[in-house]
């Protein structure tokens, strides 16, 4: 029951900061933007337009969930608060796991609302959207926010301050979205001695490519987009592809990438003297 206290507190803190409506309004201008924008340089069909959702999404998500949940903890850790939240009848974990679900309930919500409109902007230009790719790729896309405000949050309870939350978050969205794809190709060239080209390339390779949350997003949404499925990493593998590219395995790392941060975080905010 405390967890769930928190969790609404949180939740309608967001909606009174005004948060919650800005985080739905960029959700909004991205992906509806986006599939627009598409369709004016691109032949698409209600199908290939609905999966370029997740080009907007893999940029946008990861950073607005990382600043919507970046301060859960470490915020009130700063100010003081956090001995009043902990005055009143909750335990550490409860504050953190409230923390979660209600900086997720925010995120899920904005994702929802995003899709909503982009489903009337699918059909004013497409005449009809698949209900069932439709709502698969808003859980999987719930999910991928879900991934990120886990890392905020366990970066919040690991931090003591405003400042090093937001550095580690920072360092967070830049490792994902620019500085990831450099390690394979590190390691490659360690073994191989060469730059990888754009042939076929060693499982492993795409293994570690897939370990990120953003190209694991990207790969389970293979399980209901059959051309996602064929642009795949595992059609980039050097013999037969083994399991770990299978689109399902995205969602095995995106379940691990929900829960490590916040178990994480957890264990340090559970050490931490308060003061």
């Amino acid at each position: 029951m405390s967890v769930l206290v928190v969790a609404r507190k949180d939740f309608e803190d967001a909606v009174r900061s005004k948060t919650l409506w800005a985080i739905t309004a960029l959700f909004v201008l991205f992906t509806s933007g986006t599939v627009y924008a598409l369709d004016q340089v691109m032949e698409l069909n209600n199908t290939s337009a609905l999966q370029m959702l997740t080009l907007p999404a893999g940029l946008i998500i990861p950073i607005t969930a990382l600043v919507a949940a970046y301060l859960a903890i470490a915020g009130e850790r700063e100010s003081g608060s956090i001995k009043l939240l902990l005055g009143l009848p909750h335990t550490r974990l409860e504050v953190l796991l409230g923390k979660l679900l209600g900086r997720t309930a925010v995120v899920t919500v904005a994702i929802g609302g995003a899709f909503v409109v982009t489903a009337g902007v699918l059909a004013a230009l497409y005449g009809t959207v698949s209900l069932t790719d439709y709502l698969s790729l808003l859980l999987l896309t719930a999910l991928f926010g879900a991934v990120f405000v886990s890392i905020a949050v366990g970066i919040s309870a690991a931090t003591a301050t405003r400042a090093r939350a937001m550095a580690a978050a920072v360092g967070v969205f830049v490792t994902f979205q620019i500085l990831w794809d450099y390690v394979p190709m590190g390691i490659y060239y360690l073994v191989e001695g060469a730059i990888p080209g754009g042939g076929p390339l060693p499982a492993w390779y795409f293994l570690v490519l897939t370990l990120n949350p953003k190209n694991a997003y990207t790969s389970a949404s293979g399980l209901f987009f059959p051309k996602a499925q064929a642009t795949s990493f595992a059609a980039r593998v050097i013999g037969d592809p083994p399991f770990y590219l299978d689109a399902w395995f995205g969602l095995v790392v995106l379940a691990l990438w929900f829960v490590l941060p916040a178990a994480l975080g957890y264990l340090r905010f559970q050490r931490v003297d308060l003061g």
